[in-house]
């Protein structure tokens, strides 16, 4: 199983090279991969060490909007098929998976009827550590998603989690609180 993970690394740096040639995107080691990146904008693009970004069927993009943009993925986070957007500052935690999902600090047009041709007003997303987001979620402008959440498919997330959670729905709301002393921590020793 060893060389399975060796040569998903390989073939993510491989095929990251014209990400890390360009100012404003910093890869840490450990990058896992199989072409299905796309990183786009004017922005800057963190991934930290050891971001599993191997998608079965859909590409992972990230984009930013602004030169002052930012997104951060944080250390041995899993994207499969995700895509998040940034006009201002979007973070994902350590140890979080994304499914198919669209995560945005922005929306294409304002909420107000008058203004409705220009586009929203950025705020920051927050998704902390340890977080699993299902496919066809949608997480929207300002919202902040608590530790050790899940996020079931289809939701669509209007407004802050708690941590320890499961959510689902339109708008997405508690379903019920995880025991994570009875689950345990799957994040390992490593924090």
């Amino acid at each position: 199983m060893q060389w399975k993970h060796t040569a998903a690394r390989a073939l993510g740096w491989l095929t990251s090279v014209p990400y890390r040639l360009r100012r404003g995107v910093h890869i840490e080691p450990g990058l896992q991969g199989n072409g299905r990146l796309r990183i786009s904008g004017p922005g800057r693009v963190m991934l930290d060490a050891d971001v599993n970004a191997w998608s079965h069927a859909e590409v992972n993009r990230l984009i930013t909007t602004r030169p002052e943009a930012v997104i951060r993925i944080g250390r041995r986070a899993r994207l499969n098929g995700c895509t998040i957007i940034a006009a201002e500052r979007v973070e994902v935690g350590a140890d979080c998976v994304l499914g198919s999902c669209e995560i945005r600090d922005h929306l294409p047009y304002s909420e107000s009827p008058v203004d409705r041709q220009r586009p929203g007003r950025a705020q920051a997303v927050v998704i902390e550590d340890n977080v699993w987001i299902g496919g066809q979620v949608s997480v929207l402008p300002g919202v902040r998603i608590g530790r050790d959440t899940v996020v079931g498919i289809h939701a669509v997330v209007f407004d802050d989690i708690p941590p320890g959670v499961i959510v689902g729905g339109n708008p997405a709301k508690v379903l019920r609180r995880l025991d994570l002393a009875a689950s345990g921590d799957n994040r390992g020793s490593e924090s």
